[in-house]
């Protein structure tokens, strides 16, 4: 905020220097902007600055808004957790849908490797764990770069794609490995797969959908007639 001088060549100052301070926040929230759109196609779920986005994009999510919290909570809890276990010399990620969780990332032995799979299997609430990690030496920023790229790339295909809801997907990217997830039908699970496939830079596809029947999608686009049994957990599919 800028003050108020009585001065007027102070005040002019003061202005220009209001200026490039709101010039300076303009740009700062510009690139807050940008990370949280980037968070949000790697399906994480922002508070904050981003509440407006954040409340679109629970209404378009077809988890109920506790299983989304669920999700989050079952993520920041399994990342601390490995974290605290296994040290610095690891990169691992889980990311949770519908308390399916998937693990990401590279650390150095087989023992690393199962030693997370384990430690998430610990988080409350979880029903099933998918273990992706490789080992191997910690991915550099290039190959991040390429991953966040590659999904970016695939979310934006499937917002584009006329059949399907777009916002029904999380996508994952580990080492060009795209990873599906969502309470889809096999309808859209099928096409998913297919505008993945066909994406630039991606070397495979793994599917980890809840299957719903097209009964039951409409069921959960119109509310107020009669409620869909909860999906059933079905995955773990290399595509």
């Amino acid at each position: 905020m800028t003050q108020m001088n009585v001065d007027i060549c102070s005040k002019s100052a003061s202005a220009a220097s209001g200026v490039r301070r709101s010039r300076g926040l303009w740009r700062a929230a510009s690139l807050l902007a940008v990370v949280l759109a980037a968070t949000q196609l790697q399906g994480c779920f922002v508070l904050g600055l981003g509440a407006v986005g954040t409340t679109a994009y629970v209404a378009t999510d077809r988890r109920t808004a506790g299983s989304i919290l669920e999700d989050n909570t079952i993520e920041l809890k399994a990342d601390n957790r490995i974290s605290s276990a296994l040290g610095a010399g690891v990169n691992v990620r889980a990311v949770s849908y519908n308390q399916q969780v998937l693990l990401v990332g590279q650390v150095p032995n087989e023992a690393d490797k199962q030693k997370a799979e384990e430690i998430v299997k610990g988080v409350p609430n979880v029903k099933a764990v998918l273990n992706e990690i490789d080992i191997g030496p910690v991915a550099d920023l290039n190959r991040s770069a390429t991953d966040t790229l590659i999904t970016t790339k695939v979310r934006a295909r499937l917002i584009d794609a006329r059949d399907i809801f777009g916002n029904a997907f999380k996508v994952t990217t580990s080492n060009s490995v795209v990873y599906l997830m969502g309470i889809v039908t096999q309808r859209e699970a099928d096409r998913a797969v297919q505008i993945a496939r066909d994406t630039t830079g991606v070397s495979k596809v793994v599917t980890m959908f809840n299957i719903i029947s097209e009964q039951q999608l409409q069921q959960m686009q119109n509310p107020q007639k009669t409620n869909a049994p909860p999906p059933e957990p079905r995955g773990n599919n290399p595509a």
